[in-house]
Parts: structure tokens; C-alpha cells; sequence
């Protein structure tokens, strides 16, 4: 046996045995007011959906992550929850957890969303909403985007004048005995 293979073998028998990091997080949404009732609310991560709560989904790397929880009967809730590194997340022990680590780590953050259940709005503050929204949507800028043309024409009550068929004009032929014209037929 060769001093490479000597001095090879034991990574190769490490890197055979290595485990991994299994990242994910699993994300609950609860009514605010009764925290032991689950809602099947709809989860979107960074504005991405994803499914219903309960959701379990992976995640490649650790920082801030935005969960958004809309479910009938309450105010969507959107919340920005950062996930701290752990041990297994630092440059150069990611290398060593993931490669030569003899065992599998598994890493499981909970995201627990607290929706507030929607309170009905009165007809005055409906009306107030909309006017505010109106005056906003007036104060801005005209477009500057063309408008696009029209795909069909416009409707004027008239019916639309059909195509004209496009006839090609006759040409006159040269006469008998010029270059380039006929001489099959009879002159004069």
C-alpha cells in the first residue's frame, strides 16, 4: 500500500460516512385572540406562495426571511423573522458540517404567525377609504406610457367600409418588331 493511499484513506472512509444539514422551517398560523385554535391560512415566503399552513419547507441560507399568513375572517398578517446562524453556519465549519460532519444535523426553525380576526367596517369608513384612495389615484402624474393603438376599430354605429380587391393595371405591349416586343403577330 502506497503512502497516498495511506494518507487518503481515512478522508475517503470520513467523506463516505458524512452526514449533512438538513434545513427547514415550519410555519403555524394561529387565531391572536384563541392561540391554541390552528388556521389553514395561506403562507407566502418572500412573496413567493407556498401552501397552507401548516407548512414545511427547506431554506438553503440562514438571514431575514418575510412570512405572509392570509386566511378568510382576518387581517393578513405579514411578519419579517431573521434566522440566526448556529454553530454549523460559519464559513469553514459549513465545509466541515456538510462534508465531514460523521452525522446528519437537522435543523428545524418554528414560525408561529398570530392573525387578528377582521372586524367588519362600518359604511362611513368604507366611504372615507374610497374617497382617500380616489384623491390619491388623481394627485398622480399623467402616464408615460404610450397608449398601445387600438386592436379593432372603433364602434361608430356605421358599418366599415369593406376593402377594395386590389386589380393590377394592364400594360401595353410594345409594338411589333421592337426589341423586346412581340413578333408573332401581324403588323399593322
Amino acid at each position: 500500500m502506497s503512502w497516498r493511499t495511506r494518507v487518503l484513506m481515512p478522508f475517503a472512509v470520513v467523506a463516505s460516512a458524512a452526514g449533512c444539514v438538513d434545513r427547514r422551517f415550519v410555519v403555524r398560523a394561529y387565531d391572536a385572540q384563541d392561540t391554541a385554535r390552528p388556521i389553514p391560512a395561506q403562507i407566502s415566503i418572500d412573496g413567493e406562495p407556498r401552501g397552507p399552513a401548516p407548512l414545511d419547507a427547506r431554506y438553503v441560507y440562514i438571514g431575514t426571511y418575510e412570512f405572509r399568513a392570509v386566511a378568510e375572517g382576518f387581517q393578513p398578517h405579514v411578519q419579517r423573522v431573521e434566522f440566526k446562524p448556529k454553530w454549523y453556519d460559519y464559513p469553514g465549519l459549513d465545509l466541515f458540517a456538510e462534508v465531514f460532519w460523521p452525522f446528519r444535523i437537522e435543523d428545524v426553525r418554528e414560525v408561529n404567525l398570530l392573525l387578528k380576526p377582521a372586524r367588519p367596517l362600518r359604511p362611513d369608513e368604507l366611504q372615507a377609504n374610497a374617497d382617500a384612495l380616489r384623491a390619491r389615484g388623481l394627485a398622480l402624474p399623467p402616464s408615460q406610457v404610450p397608449e398601445p393603438p387600438p386592436k379593432t376599430p372603433p364602434v361608430t354605429g356605421q358599418p366599415l367600409p369593406l376593402p377594395q380587391p386590389r386589380v393590377p393595371q394592364p400594360q401595353p405591349l410594345p409594338p411589333a418588331g421592337v426589341p423586346g416586343g412581340r413578333t408573332d403577330l401581324p403588323p399593322g
